[in-house]
C-alpha cells in the first residue's frame, strides 16, 4: 500500500512540474539537450490531457507541447524523428540569432489569429 501512495505522489509531482512548463523551458532543456526531462515533461502533459483534465493545461504548456513542431522542425530538409531535431545543432543556414527564431521564442507567433 505504502508503494502505491509513492506512485501517486510521484504522478502528482510530474503533473505538477509539467503544468509550469511553458515555451522558456522548452527552449532551456533544448539547449542543454536534455531530451530525457523535455520528453517526460511532454509526455506527462499529454497524458494530464487524455485524462480529462485537459483545461488545467493552457497556451503556455501547449507552447511546450509544440515546440520541436513550430521551432525546430522547418529547420531541417528531410524528416528526422523529434528527437534527432531536439540534440543536433542547428543546421548552419538558419543561425540561432535570426529574426524567425528571435520572434518564435519569444511567443510573438502565439498572439497572431489563424
Amino acid at each position: 500500500m505504502h508503494t502505491n501512495n509513492k506512485k501517486n505522489d510521484d504522478t502528482q509531482d510530474q503533473s505538477q512540474a509539467a503544468l509550469s512548463a511553458d515555451i522558456h523551458t522548452a527552449i532551456a532543456l533544448w539547449k542543454a539537450k536534455d531530451w530525457t526531462t523535455y520528453k517526460t515533461l511532454r509526455d506527462t502533459l499529454l497524458r494530464v490531457i487524455r485524462s480529462g483534465r485537459g483545461d488545467e493545461v493552457g497556451i503556455r504548456q501547449m507552447q511546450f507541447i509544440y515546440f520541436i513542431n513550430t521551432h525546430l522542425r522547418h529547420r531541417f530538409a528531410r524528416e528526422v524523428s523529434d528527437q534527432t531535431m531536439f540534440l543536433v545543432a542547428l543546421p548552419p543556414h538558419r543561425p540561432v540569432d535570426d529574426t524567425a527564431w528571435r520572434i518564435a521564442t519569444e511567443g510573438q507567433f502565439w498572439n497572431e489569429a489563424l
